[in-house]
């Protein structure tokens, strides 16, 4: 795959690209690695008469997702992490917890040399299909798993029929140990009907590489 053949979108923000997708004003929107709620919180403001489904695997993080949501009605959490298959698996808790994964860290640790980025803890979290969880499909879905997008993409393929956009992290360079680089996870969509409209906030290395960007994808 070459990093060059979609356009380019440093922007902080690609939520109203994916808000912009849902062809609908309510729509049901999943996210993946749903942290503290800031990207809720985004998606509801564009879309205020959707639903999220918000999965968090980290129980303190969980924890504090459920408290900022608890009267919003919109909002349903899922503490649990994303797979291709039901497991109880350890995922590794950084120090920087937005960088958490059920991968071994590797470049990643050099990915943010401001931020703390050792281990700060394993814990045992639950592993559920999105297919299996969800009796209806999302009409979009955001992921930012840290390196476990493709393996959330397989648990969804049974619900992708109905999904219109897709916004997900993919990198170039293994940021995490066993991470399926972009190429292999935008042909594995295109094989499911769907294509990349643009990159969102690219990050280069140091020599200027395109090393991880958020990837659009729309339904062909």
């Amino acid at each position: 795959m070459n990093s060059t053949t979609w356009p380019l979108f440093p922007v902080e923000d690609p939520f109203p690209a994916l808000a912009a997708l849902a062809g609908s004003a309510s729509p049901l929107i999943v996210d993946g690695g749903a942290n503290k709620g800031r990207t809720v919180a985004r998606l509801l403001e564009l879309l205020p008469l959707g639903s999220v489904v918000a999965y968090e695997p980290l129980p303190r993080l969980a924890r504090k997702l459920g408290k900022r949501f608890k009267d919003d009605a919109r909002v349903r959490l899922r503490e649990a992490a994303l797979g291709s298959a039901p497991a109880r698996l350890v995922i590794n808790e950084l120090e920087s917890a937005t960088c958490s994964s059920l991968l071994e860290p590797d470049a990643i640790l050099q990915k943010h040399p401001d931020k703390p980025m050792g281990v700060a803890r394993r814990v045992e979290v639950q592993v559920v299909r999105l297919d299996e969880d969800l009796r209806d499909s999302p009409q979009l879905i955001k992921l930012d798993l840290q390196g476990y997008e493709l393996e959330a993409l397989r648990g969804a393929e049974g619900l992708l029929g109905g999904v219109r956009g897709v916004l997900c992290e993919v990198s170039f360079a293994g940021m995490y140990k066993g991470q399926p680089l972009a190429g292999e996870l935008m042909d594995w969509m295109e094989g499911r009907g769907f294509r990349v409209r643009g990159l969102y906030r690219p990050w280069f290395d140091e020599d200027g590489n395109l090393s991880a960007a958020d990837a659009l994808f729309e339904r062909r």
